[in-house]
């Protein structure tokens, strides 16, 4: 393990530490989960975070970084998720929303740099990151298709996150007043946020368990193709949900369909692979991990 991947598994972890630290908060403070001011905030941004960054840096193990590029990706990624999760946590502890908050200028300055350290401390990376993916990655080809669909789809989050800032200011209201991520009449942008920002860990996840079957290195590979279409179906159902305005339980009858369809595939490919996971045998004198 380089420098560069210790610093940044380190700083992933106070990430998720934070989110512990806040969760802990929230069960005595109490208080509402929803709304622009609550705990909800600082837990959830920590913890997305903090998994996105150790996912990320598991990646960066896996392509052919020199060490001053890794250096600078792991690093630009480590400095803006800390100040992400930071910033949102001081606002908390002000009593103010940490996003599209204009009300002061301490607080228009929060919300500048919020922005800014997402387009250029995170978005700049993992777009680097995705095309040297595509084009050379140590793993296997099952685990290789987890992985690009999983930063294919981390890519899709920072759009969905840009739709989310540009679709609040295009409101124009303070985020008290109203709830600056509904589209519509009903339509919930964060959904899509959210449902696009874990593919990074699920579909490795599901390929390092396929490592535990006896199938074949070709049918995992498939099995992985199948599961990422599935998450891919997801993923259409809350886009297509939030861009007619609709509530995410509102469903119609074509995305309700896309929604059964797209549970049974990646569900009925989970425990497949459960049902089959066996022990890994261990070699006299060796251990090794299984996400390879």
């Amino acid at each position: 393990m380089r420098g560069y991947q210790r610093l940044g598994y380190g700083v992933a972890v106070l990430l998720l530490a934070s989110s512990a630290f806040h969760l802990v908060v929230y069960a005595i403070d109490g208080g509402s989960w929803a709304g622009p001011v609550s705990w909800r905030k600082p837990i959830l941004f920590g913890f997305s975070f903090g998994m996105t960054l150790l996912s990320l840096v598991w990646v960066a193990g896996r392509l052919r970084l020199t060490s001053r590029r890794g250096r600078w990706l792991v690093g630009a990624l480590s400095v803006a998720s800390t100040v992400e999760v930071a910033l949102i946590a001081v606002q908390r502890w002000r009593g103010v929303p940490s996003h599209l908050n204009f009300s002061t200028t301490a607080d228009a300055v929060v919300s500048a740099t919020l922005a800014g350290f997402a387009f250029v401390g995170l978005i700049p990376p993992i777009v680097i990151m995705t095309v040297l993916a595509f084009r050379e990655l140590d793993a296997s080809p099952s685990m290789r298709v987890a992985i690009r669909a999983g930063l294919a789809v981390l890519l899709l989050s920072q759009v969905a996150g840009g739709a989310l800032i540009a679709n609040g200011r295009a409101i124009g209201l303070p985020p008290e007043a109203t709830d600056l991520s509904i589209f519509g009449a009903a339509g919930q942008l964060k959904v899509p946020h959210a449902v696009t920002l874990h593919a990074l860990q699920v579909l490795p996840v599901l390929a390092a368990l396929l490592t535990l079957t006896t199938w074949t290195e070709r049918a995992r590979t498939r099995l992985v193709a199948v599961a990422s279409a599935g998450y891919g179906g997801l993923i259409a159902v809350s886009v297509l949900q939030a861009a007619r305005g609709l509530a995410p339980a509102d469903l119609t009858v074509t995305s309700g369909a896309v929604l059964l369809v797209s549970v049974a595939t990646f569900t009925v490919v989970g425990m497949m692979t459960l049902a089959r996971v066996r022990p890994p045998r261990r070699r006299h004198g060796s251990a090794s991990s299984i996400l390879v």
